[in-house]
């Protein structure tokens, strides 16, 4: 039997070429603006420009209006502080003055772009700096300073295969590799390794910081090694020691991340010493001349199971009255189940029992009609989230309240499951039985003695009206004994996610444009492998 995996992976932040945000705008006088205040430009800084040339050189720059409509905006790129190593062939550059007359802008804000290059024969290394300034009617921008420089560096890695089925407690070796694609030395270097919690690092180093970081958008543990042997243009190196990575007891899906970034760039000049025990760079041959990328990750499947189990309710409570019901979820172990490196969320399906309403339910609870996840109360059935790190030994209550109505049947019952966000069945649980559990309301004086039962998502559960919720989020827990009970927070629909914020345009545009900026990108890819 197949089950299909959605990973998140995540790109490191390359520092080297972080997109800036700097300058609030300096108020001369009244600013003319429609709403909003203190709008600001930003670039994207340093640029390096390749040799020879590959038509990728620009300075891009933005300008934020922070949700207010600006007049009379002129913004100019001044390339004078450039020009005896760089030009632009851009219509809008004379005299080294790239000129963008916007008029009018919006609350979406406005960017651009000067397309550079490298003149011919060019001395690699040489830099200099363009000035980027802005006006609107009665406001003055802080200028922008951008450093560009003839050559770059371009430090690749080699991407390491899956591991399927490592078995938890054992040891795997990682020969990690860097190599310089660019046209300048990178000076000294840094290599940022990070785990995911099911795995540790089995050696460590003097001239490695280890430090625990939510950067990769969960908890990891992170190693930041410094070299100081220069990276040569078009060489490869090596670990002088090949990386050991620990599977912990409690590994399943794992992941494994690592990038390069130069901390400073030069010419090729000679090593310096390392330090005793020192992890280092040692030649390993040419750069490739492809198929490498600038961060990578590792995915590894522990050869491990989790346990997870439902424990359900009975209440007693006669026709008009409210029951409350409360289900828990364990994890027995001996895997921790991680929302943030396993992209399919651990959830809860719950059926109300049939004649019965429900009148407040858990944060992270939410109507499943078909798959609309229509905020409201009063629906038969409900999609739960459990907390996104459910280690072995936590546990999580889920509180309902129902009220019963005049034709409840004196014995109901609606089903609880604990599956996928998708619905499939938990592929790396090897006790299916104990997924499931049940809500029972015992109605003395009900309508029969049969026994109801919701006995899908169409329910038969008497619909409602009724207003009044619980709100929040599934609670990102790892905290033995949590609870998504409780009051609800808010009259109203129930809040399923956050709000929906807009992002200015200028903002948008500059992370597309901006050459070699940081970024954090997240991308989700479908693996499968058989269930253990």
């Amino acid at each position: 039997m197949m089950s299909t995996h959605r990973w998140r992976r995540w790109a490191a932040t390359l520092a080297a070429a972080a997109v800036t945000l700097v300058g609030g705008a300096l108020a001369t006088g009244p600013a003319h603006a429609d709403e909003g205040s203190a709008p600001y430009l930003f670039a994207g800084t340093p640029v390096g420009l390749a040799v020879p040339d590959d038509g990728d050189g620009q300075v891009s720059w933005g300008l934020d209006s922070q949700g207010a409509t600006l007049h009379d905006v002129h913004v100019t790129v001044d390339i004078t502080g450039i020009s005896s190593f760089a030009t632009s062939s851009d219509d809008y550059c004379a005299g080294g003055l790239c000129t963008f007359d916007r008029g009018d802008v919006g609350p979406s804000g406005t960017g651009g772009i000067v397309d550079i290059r490298a003149l011919p024969g060019a001395a690699l290394g040489a830099g200099g700096t363009a000035v980027i300034t802005a006006t609107a009617a009665g406001v003055t921008f802080a200028p922008f300073t951008v450093k560009v420089t003839v050559g770059r560096v371009d430090l690749v890695v080699d991407t390491l295969q899956r591991i399927d089925d490592a078995a938890p407690g054992s040891t795997l070796t990682e020969p990690l590799t860097v190599a310089n694609v660019g046209s300048l030395t990178a000076a000294t270097t840094d290599y940022r390794l990070a785990l995911s919690p099911g795995l540790s690092f089995a050696t460590r180093f003097p001239n490695c910081d280890y430090t625990d970081s939510t950067a990769e958008g969960w908890e990891a543990t992170v190693a930041t090694c410094h070299f100081s042997r220069p990276v040569e243009p078009g060489r490869k190196y090596r670990l002088s020691t090949p990386l050991t990575i620990g599977v912990k007891k409690s590994a399943l899906h794992e992941i494994f991340s690592y990038a390069p970034t130069a901390t400073s760039t030069a010419v090729p000049a000679a090593p310096r010493s390392a330090g005793a025990g020192d992890l280092t760079l040692v030649p390993d041959g040419s750069a490739p001349s492809g198929g490498s990328g600038r961060q990578a990750q590792q995915n590894i499947d522990a050869a491990n199971t989790a346990d997870i189990a439902l424990t359900g309710d009975t209440a007693t409570a006669r026709p008009g009255d409210t029951a409350t019901l409360t289900a828990t979820a364990a994890n027995r172990g001996p895997a921790t189940v991680d929302r943030y490196t396993f992209d399919d969320e651990l959830t809860v399906m719950v059926d109300i029992p049939k004649g019965t309403t429900a009148t407040q339910v858990p944060a992270g609870c939410v109507p499943w009609d078909n798959g609309t996840r229509d905020p409201a109360l009063g629906a038969p059935r409900y999609q739960c989230d459990l907390d996104g790190v459910f280690d072995s030994g936590h546990t999580q209550k889920l509180t309902f309240k129902v009220k019963v109505g005049a034709d409840a049947p004196a014995t109901t019952s609606g089903t609880l499951v604990a599956q996928l966000a998708d619905q499939g069945a938990l592929p790396y649980d090897d006790h299916l039985a104990d997924n499931k559990a049940a809500f029972t309301v015992k109605v003395p004086g009900g309508a029969s003695t049969g026994t109801g039962s919701t006995g899908g998502a169409g329910g038969g559960n008497q619909g409602s009206t009724q207003t009044g919720t619980a709100s929040g989020s599934s609670g990102d827990s790892g905290t033995t004994g949590t609870t998504g009970g409780g009051a609800p927070s808010a009259t109203g629909s129930l809040a399923h996610t956050g709000s929906n914020g807009a992002i200015p345009l200028a903002l948008a545009s500059l992370a597309a444009l901006a050459v070699g900026g940081a970024a954090l990108a997240l991308t989700r890819t479908r693996r499968t492998r058989p269930r253990p």
